[in-house]
Formats: C-alpha cells, sequence, structure tokens
C-alpha cells in the first residue's frame, strides 16, 4: 500500500472527523514515520485537500446521488486532489490504492469509490455558474458560502471577490530579538546563508523562508509572529504602568509587550497549563516583567477592580481571517458558532472593563473578519457603557478599513491575515 495516502487519509481523518488541529496532527505523523517515506507528500495532500475542501467536495457532489460516509468521503477528494496536483501517483495505482484503503473502512463501498474515483480523474472541475455569485465565490475560493453572504451584506462584490482572491506572502512573518542581536547583523547573516527574505512594516520585521531558517543558529533570535499581532501591540500604546493581556497564550503579545521594561504585564488564561506555555516562552526571550495568572476572563476578579492603564481583550474567536494560513478553519464551523462565540467575546469584554482605570484603554481585537464578532460586539459594548469612547489609531503603511474608528484589516487591503482592532478610552 501507499504509505503516502495511508499516512495522509490518517491525519485527514483525524482533522475533519475527530476536529484535531492539522499542525499538530501532521507533526506527530510526520515525526514517527519511517524514512522512506515522503514526507513532503503527505504535507502536499494533507494541505491541498483541506485548502480545497469546498472546491473538491463540489466537484465530488456532480458524481455521487447521495453524499457518502464522511470516511469515504475523504478518499475521494484524495483522489480528486491528487489527480490534479500530485505528481508522481500514477491514475491507475492512485485508483487501486485509494480502492484498498476503502476496504479497510467499509468493504462494500470499494466498488463504488472505484467507479467515482475513475470519474473524478478523467474529468475536469468545472465551477458553478458566476450568475450564482455565492456559490462560485465559494466553490472556486474555498470560502463557505455564510461568509460569502456575510460579507455582501456588508461590502460589494468586487470587494468580497478581492477579499476572498487574495493570495498572501508565503514566507513567514517574524520579528527579531533586538536585545540579542543588531537587525543589521541578523540580515548579514541571512544573506551570507542564501536565505530568503523580504522586509515587513517595521525595521526589527521581516518575512522570511522559515524552513530555512530552522537549520541555522539564527533561530535564538526570532520570535514568529503576525503582523497584525505585533501592530496591535502598538497602538495599544503602552509605554509604562500595568497591561493587563487577559487572554494572552500562547503568549506572543504578552512577551512582546514585555519588552519595554517600564511595564508589568499580567498574562491570564483559563487553563493553567496554557499559562506554564507563557511562563516557559516568556523564559526563552527573556522576559522577566510578566506576572502569570490561570484566570477566567469573564469572571469578575475583585483585586483588579481599576487597577489597569492598558487592557488588552485579543479574545477567542473564529479565526476565519487567518484561513489562508489554517486550512481546517471553516471545518465544522456555521454562523450559530459565529453568533455563540460572539456572546462570550462581549462577556469577556464587559468584564475587563472593570479592570481599567478612570483615563486607561481598553482594546479589543480578534483575528477573523465578520461584524459578527467585531463591529457588533463593539457597538453593543458603547451602547451600555456610556464611559468608554473609541479612539483612533494610526498605522502607516497599512492600509486598515476604517469603519468609525474600529478597524479591520481584510486582507486584499493590508495584505497580511484578516484582524480586528477597537481601541477604547476609559473618560
Amino acid at each position: 500500500m501507499n504509505k503516502e495516502l495511508k499516512y495522509s487519509y490518517a491525519i485527514l481523518h483525524s482533522v475533519i472527523v475527530d476536529k484535531s488541529y492539522v499542525s499538530i496532527e501532521l507533526n506527530k505523523v510526520l515525526e514517527s514515520v519511517e524514512k522512506s517515506v515522503n514526507t513532503a507528500t503527505i504535507t502536499k495532500i494533507v494541505y491541498g485537500v483541506l485548502e480545497h475542501d469546498i472546491t473538491l467536495d463540489y466537484f465530488v457532489s456532480q458524481f455521487v446521488k447521495k453524499s457518502p460516509s464522511i470516511d469515504i468521503m475523504i478518499l475521494l477528494k484524495m483522489v480528486a486532489y491528487c489527480s490534479k496536483a500530485v505528481n508522481g501517483i500514477p491514475p491507475f495505482a492512485l485508483v487501486n490504492e485509494i480502492v484498498d484503503l476503502s476496504k479497510s473502512i467499509d468493504r462494500h463501498q470499494s466498488g463504488f469509490v472505484n467507479a467515482v474515483s475513475k470519474k473524478l480523474i478523467s474529468s475536469e472541475i468545472v465551477l458553478p455558474s458566476k450568475s450564482n455569485v455565492k456559490k462560485y465565490l465559494s466553490v472556486k475560493y474555498n470560502f463557505p458560502e455564510w461568509v460569502i453572504s456575510e460579507l455582501l451584506q456588508k461590502h460589494d462584490v468586487e470587494f468580497v471577490t478581492a477579499l476572498v482572491s487574495k493570495e498572501l506572502p508565503t514566507l513567514t512573518h517574524i520579528r527579531i530579538n533586538e536585545k540579542k542581536i543588531p537587525v543589521a547583523d541578523f540580515k548579514k547573516q541571512l544573506d551570507t546563508l542564501g536565505i530568503k527574505y523580504t522586509d515587513s512594516l517595521y525595521g526589527y520585521t521581516l518575512y522570511v523562508d522559515y524552513a530555512r531558517l530552522l537549520d541555522t543558529n539564527l533561530m535564538q533570535y526570532v520570535i514568529v509572529q503576525g503582523l497584525p499581532s505585533i501592530v496591535t501591540c502598538n497602538v495599544l500604546g503602552a509605554e509604562k504602568g500595568k497591561v493587563l493581556d487577559t487572554c494572552a497564550a500562547p503568549g506572543g503579545k504578552a512577551v512582546y509587550l514585555a519588552s519595554n521594561p517600564d511595564v508589568v504585564v499580567y498574562a491570564c488564561d483559563i487553563h493553567p497549563h496554557r499559562v506554564d506555555l507563557i511562563r516557559k516562552y516568556a523564559g526563552s526571550c527573556g522576559v522577566t516583567n510578566i506576572k502569570f495568572f490561570a484566570q477566567d476572563a469573564t469572571k469578575e476578579y475583585t483585586p483588579w477592580l481599576d487597577l489597569f492603564d492598558y487592557v488588552l481583550c485579543d479574545v477567542p474567536c473564529s479565526n476565519l481571517g487567518v484561513s489562508r494560513k489554517k486550512p481546517d478553519v471553516f471545518l465544522n464551523k456555521s454562523l450559530s458558532d459565529v453568533k455563540t462565540l460572539a456572546g462570550m467575546q462581549y462577556a469577556i469584554l464587559e468584564n475587563s472593563a472593570k479592570y481599567v482605570k478612570s483615563g486607561g484603554v481598553l482594546q479589543y481585537s480578534t483575528c477573523t473578519i465578520l461584524d459578527n464578532e467585531n463591529k457588533d460586539v463593539i457597538t453593543k459594548f458603547l451602547k451600555n457603557h456610556k464611559d468608554f469612547e473609541l479612539t483612533p489609531i494610526n498605522v502607516a503603511g497599512l492600509n486598515l478599513y476604517n469603519d468609525n474608528n474600529m478597524y479591520t484589516f481584510y486582507p486584499n487591503m493590508t495584505g497580511t491575515e484578516g484582524f480586528f482592532i477597537a481601541r477604547m478610552k476609559r473618560k
């Protein structure tokens, strides 16, 4: 049996059926496979199927009268993707291997899998008619129709098309730890090693070929952090005083904020083991002015009332803004899930407001692009809290979408992952 296909199926099953994280499952398998196995092929198949899940679902549906079980559907999507995008597996071998896999799942379905697989291999993907805008954009760019529908309520077709079709940099965004090395010296070493990189918004940030970087001693100077994450820390404006990061794990923002020795950062998460991760991360970065707390952000903690100069609520969200980086984001997610998240986000924001000093700053952020989790949450909060007001932010070099001082990082405008920031001041 083709081991690359076997392992790919196992990973995809864990992600799609068991709702595991693709990065974790993929790494787990790749670390355990035999040396003879082509790990690059496994990675390509897994990410390829997930990145084109909606497109492949539509393609397969053209050849089946009734949707098969999830297990069999995963196999058929693998056939569809591999036949169009993976070299090195001849069509007849691909069909035979997938049919063999199907026998280990449900022997009665092997004939069905064989017949449909042959049709998928011999056919080209035909997109829906452009007259059905939502369906067309959904299938072509792998965005759920309900997401397209939500976006079209706020923007015209041209904008939404540009948004969902935007390709982002394939290089990884990093922050250079200037406490350990000057940026110029770091770049010189990259040049010497022939590692590809491009400049980012700030002098200490780069987009870099991370796979090449992993094999060098330069990793000790690098912190992987998305540009919007860095921006949200910078616009918070925490020059001195006490800063509360209410939902800090895995710790990128808390550690970056604490690089300023004039602040004390309180880093929180509801789960103690995630607090330990923040603590270890801070230690590896040489940051000491952080305090760590296992704290539920929706529950009032009396000792913190009116204590903080700055409170950052980078709340748990649907992650729809980072779907290009995390292709499993759309799996098993619906509009009702987003609305449920919005309720929790509001609860975190309302509770966190109690901790802000008079004249202090409360900042809300997400890595999603829908109003349900962004503008609607802030609008409701301000309606119920007249003692807070939105303040403008300015990020030179980034074309942010400004909706009455609520800012969205739309990928087609900023060239970054999707993000949202609302900065408020307590009167």
